[in-house]
């Protein structure tokens, strides 16, 4: 489905959807700076890329809703995974609902959404459980070593189709003990494209998105509504240290950690960070990368979007909003609007703000 989406420019009082997932009023076009992509003047001063924003006004929210009810309906009448226009139709609803998520202003739909994003979604997803053979579940002393098998077997058949894959990510649903599937990144910076494997089930997102939660969520949807399969031969009975080896050569081409730096995924204290802001767009980030680099620079990487968090001193941890691979704008302002959402949400958690820099958000968790 195509949802709406920019024309290039943006007029003042557009509602737009950034990539950090807040619906601002645009205030106008910025300047074209050479070398620069266009960007977009948000009322609260903020600058968004505007190859990353949605466009949102009444218009294209009431077309979105149009169409979720309408691939809803068809989902119902014929709920055969197997057909094309049913997966067709599948994906256009989560695309709709994705977008609305973002978009919508309406109360009433903003609480459903929340409740659980489309009952048609909750119902199918229920049927499927339901329905899904048992048997197929490993003994508890074999979770570990099916995980890893389907994990190999994954990221390899992703590889297979499309060599330049990485940045692969589990997707781990609530209280599952198992990956539902993986996502991964094609491309860099604004050619970004997210697509995604279901485990064991040999289905893959055919179009990529321009979004990693919206391959997420398509791999959870895919994963609850289709029934996985038997491990292809070589896989189920391969040697584990085969695998093991094989899969560290797989994850080294996926050297990103979500919200932080790879060095710094066991410290405590930006773990507690992540689990404050874990509703927030983490950016996807490589060893040595150095928010503070300006382009071109050792440890500078475009394709460095979203919130970043590293430990400070004294137990305490810095959070920052990156985009296009530094945390301030091309004029050297903050990003405004992401950093309050950030104290806002260390604020409801109990920590303690240090005050001091414009351009990051310095806290400390409560007894630490």
């Amino acid at each position: 489905m195509d949802t709406p989406t920019h024309p290039g420019v943006f007029q003042p009082g557009d509602r737009v959807v950034g990539a950090d997932g807040v619906a601002r009023t645009v205030r106008g076009m910025a300047p074209r700076r050479p070398h620069e992509p266009a960007r977009v003047v948000a009322e609260d001063g903020v600058e968004l890329i505007a190859a990353h924003c949605r466009r949102a006004n009444r218009e294209d929210v009431t077309a979105a809703r149009i169409i979720s009810d309408y691939t809803a309906a068809l989902i119902r009448e014929d709920p055969d995974p197997n057909r094309p226009q049913w997966k067709a139709a599948l994906a256009d609803l989560d695309a709709a609902m994705a977008y609305r998520e973002a978009a919508e202003t309406h109360p009433a739909s903003r609480a459903a959404i929340a409740e659980g994003r489309s009952s048609t979604v909750q119902d199918l997803a229920g049927l499927t459980v339901r329905s899904t053979p048992g048997a197929d579940t490993p003994a508890p002393e074999n979770l570990e070593e099916t995980a890893l098998r389907e994990e190999a077997w994954a990221l390899l058949a992703v590889l297979t189709e499309d060599s330049h894959a990485h940045a692969f990510q589990p997707v781990q649903q609530a209280g599952a003990e198992r990956p539902a599937g993986w996502t991964y990144r094609t491309g860099y910076g604004a050619n970004a494209r997210y697509g995604w494997i279901a485990a064991r089930s040999a289905r893959r997102g055919e179009a990529h998105a321009e979004y990693r939660w919206q391959a997420e969520r398509a791999a959870t949807g895919a994963a609850a509504l289709v029934a996985a399969g038997p491990l292809p031969e070589g896989f189920a009975d391969r040697p584990l240290d085969e695998l093991r080896s094989a899969l560290d050569g797989l994850r080294d081409r996926a050297a990103r950690v979500r919200g932080t730096e790879p060095r710094y995924v066991l410290d405590q204290e930006v773990a507690a960070a992540l689990q404050v802001l874990a509703a927030s767009s983490f950016a996807e980030v490589p060893p040595g990368f150095n928010p503070g680099v300006g382009q071109g620079a050792p440890g500078h990487d475009p394709a460095v979007t979203g919130v970043f968090v590293v430990p400070a001193s004294n137990g305490h941890v810095m959070a920052m909003w990156v985009e296009d691979g530094r945390y301030v704008t091309a004029a050297g302002g903050p990003f405004k609007a992401q950093l309050r959402e950030i104290r806002r949400k260390f604020e409801e958690a109990g920590w303690t703000l240090v005050p001091g820099s414009v351009r990051v958000v310095t806290a400390r968790r409560p007894g630490a």
